[in-house]
Parts: structure tokens; C-alpha cells; sequence
């Protein structure tokens, strides 16, 4: 056979191993291919996290999350005054129980139990106080908040609060404004002479006219046994007068001479206090 009758594959033969130099193998393709789809796949992860981090960054900054909190609890009988940081100032009255938090965007606190007077200093971060489901804002003010069973007593002593529920909107308080609200419903504003919205401050209790078991609720603050009252009818009797938080004792042991009612004492210190 001569050189025109070869095969055609014989005539390309010196051609194979240049051909296959110069084009990679199906191995070889498939194995770049993967490869390419694990490259293309950690460039998508990689920006799928950039991106999460960016929506999570974004995501803490409206949430403003608390990353840490102190409670301060004040012993029955003391009383307690702190500087914060950003030079506002609290003072704490007679078994009160405060959570500072620290946050991301603002200034917050939750007021669980007793009293307390807020003075503000200005700064970029709202200042809010929070207590049974009642927030106070601040407009750069001192203000007074008191929490127990009656619901929360917010009092401004200068300055402008906004104090607000889900349930009810908000409301403005000034200086010597008060109003008494829950988780519910927000009262009308009253009207309070400044000074006397701090007056426990100076270890004094003010009362004009005040039912009998709105007094207990306060002097059971200054007291560790409990106080009772035998009916509601004893509740309703009003007293006036200002008085020593320190002496809460004494008023106890003086309410017969002033109110028609009787005491009767428990072994555990415990009072009960009775119509006479």
C-alpha cells in the first residue's frame, strides 16, 4: 500500500499528540469546571455574608438591642444617688429596684419598684424610663417617677417629659405637672408643687387629704413587716400632714389620736390597722 492508499487516521497520526497538547481532556475539562463552580460558589458565599452582616449591622442599629444591664437595689430604710456616665444623675428612694440598660442608640432604664428622680443630661441618645408598661421620653428635664400597686406616678419637677402606652398615646408633661398611669390608660394631668414631688428626698412625707390606703402603700416603702387594713371602709379615711420617712413608726403608733381606727400588732411585726 502506498502513502495515498493510508488510512485517513494513519495520514492525522502525526497530528494526535499535538492535538491533544494543545486541547485538554474530558478529565481535565470537568475537573475545571468544578473547579470554577467552587470558585464561583465561595464568591457568592462571600458576598452573601458581607451582605448579611450588612443587613444584620443594619438590623441592630433601628433594633437597638441591650448588650448589658445592672440592677440597683435599694435596702429598705436607705436611699441611693448614682452619676451616669453621660452625667445625668438618679436618685433612688427606700426599696426601690432599678434596671440600667445599656444599649445601642439609647439611654433606658426599667423602674420595677419604688421611686426615683431623673436629671438629664443632654446628649445625642434619647432618654427613656420604662415601668409597667408605661414609658416616659425626656425633653431635657428632672422628673420624678414612683412605681407600685397603684400604677406609675410620673411628676416633673423642670423641664418637659412625654409619657406614653400602648393602649392610650401620650401625653406632655411641664414643670409641675403630674399624671398617674398603667399599661391601659394614661389620667388627667394634674397640677403639684415642684418641691414637693421630691420632698422624700429630704426623708419627708407630705400628705393632703390622702386615703388612708394610698398613705400605707407609702410608709410600707420605709417599713419591712407588712401593714394591713382590716376593710376597705378603713381605706377611705384621709390624712393629712407632713411626716419623717425615719419615723414611719411613730405615725403608725400615732393614727389612733388622729384617725377614728385601732392597732393591732402580730407577732412578726406584721400591723393591722382597724375601725375603731
Amino acid at each position: 500500500m502506498n502513502r495515498q492508499d493510508k488510512p485517513a487516521s494513519d495520514a492525522l497520526s502525526p497530528f494526535e499528540q499535538a492535538l491533544r497538547d494543545r486541547v485538554p481532556s474530558r478529565e481535565a475539562l470537568l475537573a475545571e469546571a468544578k473547579a470554577q463552580t467552587a470558585r464561583q460558589r465561595r464568591r457568592k458565599q462571600t458576598l452573601g455574608g458581607g451582605l448579611s452582616l450588612l443587613v444584620l449591622a443594619t438590623g441592630l442599629w433601628f433594633l437597638d438591642p441591650s448588650w448589658y444591664s445592672e440592677d440597683i437595689h435599694v435596702p429598705v430604710g436607705s436611699r441611693d444617688s448614682r452619676q451616669l456616665a453621660d452625667g445625668s444623675t438618679l436618685i433612688l428612694d427606700s426599696a426601690s429596684h432599678l434596671r440600667i440598660e445599656h444599649r445601642l442608640r439609647s439611654r433606658q432604664f426599667e423602674l420595677l419598684e419604688g421611686e426615683a428622680t431623673f436629671t438629664v443630661a443632654h446628649g445625642p441618645q434619647p432618654f427613656i424610663v420604662r415601668s409597667q408598661g408605661v414609658s416616659v421620653r425626656d425633653i431635657g428635664t428632672v422628673f420624678n417617677v414612683r412605681s407600685d400597686s397603684r400604677g406609675v406616678a410620673v411628676a416633673v419637677v423642670e423641664g418637659e417629659v412625654e409619657v406614653s402606652n400602648r393602649a392610650a398615646g401620650s401625653s406632655r408633661l411641664r414643670q409641675g405637672q403630674v399624671l398617674l398611669a398603667n399599661e391601659q390608660q394614661l389620667s388627667a394631668v394634674g397640677k403639684v408643687d415642684p418641691a414637693r414631688i421630691t420632698a422624700w428626698q429630704q426623708g419627708k412625707l407630705r400628705f393632703d387629704g390622702t386615703p388612708l390606703r394610698e398613705v400605707i402603700v407609702d410608709l410600707q416603702r420605709y417599713r419591712q413587716a407588712p401593714i394591713r387594713l382590716a376593710d376597705a371602709r378603713v381605706g377611705q379615711l384621709r390624712l393629712s400632714g407632713e411626716f419623717d420617712s425615719v419615723a414611719v413608726e411613730t405615725l403608725l403608733d400615732g393614727l389612733p389620736a388622729i384617725l377614728p381606727v385601732s392597732l393591732l400588732r402580730g407577732e412578726d411585726g406584721s400591723l393591722t390597722i382597724r375601725a375603731r
